[in-house]
């Protein structure tokens, strides 16, 4: 059921936004939609960043998803997020922040399943980033897929939950 919920609303947010909608008011809508869907709880949760490719600033628009991480090169930012998911509540609790992006940074986002995988953690963010610290590829998809293993590895070496993690790194264009 959240898998379905989850592709609807993604299918949704790229309708919206192909047609002109602004990112807050897809969200807004999505979540009406959700709303006056069910009266069931629902599962799905938006996580969406966008990045300015010229300006190098980066808009994060959370909805009950799973913190993100910015490594740079002498530190680890993370930007999370207290909303509940998409369609429980008529007013939506959209968190917004905004960050500048340099070269050589890392935008990492992952599903909870990924966050969640170390029970052992009461501060789940802090895992994450010490594994990232450590990290000494500059290769986004070695890094997603580090990080991925290690979560599996965390949960005993089986999938527990979905596990997702998207890596996506910043280089400055050479004219």
């Amino acid at each position: 059921r959240a898998s379905r919920e989850s592709s609807a609303t993604i299918a949704l947010l790229e309708q919206f936004l192909d047609s002109g909608f602004d990112k807050d008011t897809a969200v807004k809508l999505i979540n009406s939609v959700l709303v006056l869907k069910s009266p069931d709880e629902s599962f799905a949760t938006i996580d969406l960043s966008v990045l300015d490719l010229y300006t190098g600033n980066i808009e994060f628009i959370k909805v009950g998803a799973a913190s993100t991480f910015i490594k740079r090169k002498e530190r680890i930012e993370v930007v999370k997020s207290t909303s509940l998911p998409i369609g429980i509540l008529n007013n939506i609790d959209m968190e917004l922040s905004s960050k500048k992006l340099d070269e050589d940074d890392y935008v990492i986002m992952m599903t909870d399943g990924v966050l969640d995988s170390r029970e052992d953690y009461i501060k789940k963010e802090e895992w994450v980033k010490e594994a990232l610290s450590k990290m000494n590829t500059t290769n986004p998809q070695v890094m997603a897929d580090q990080l991925l293993k290690m979560a599996i590895e965390n949960y005993g070496n089986r999938v527990k939950d979905d596990m997702t993690v998207m890596v996506a790194k910043v280089w400055k264009k050479v004219r």
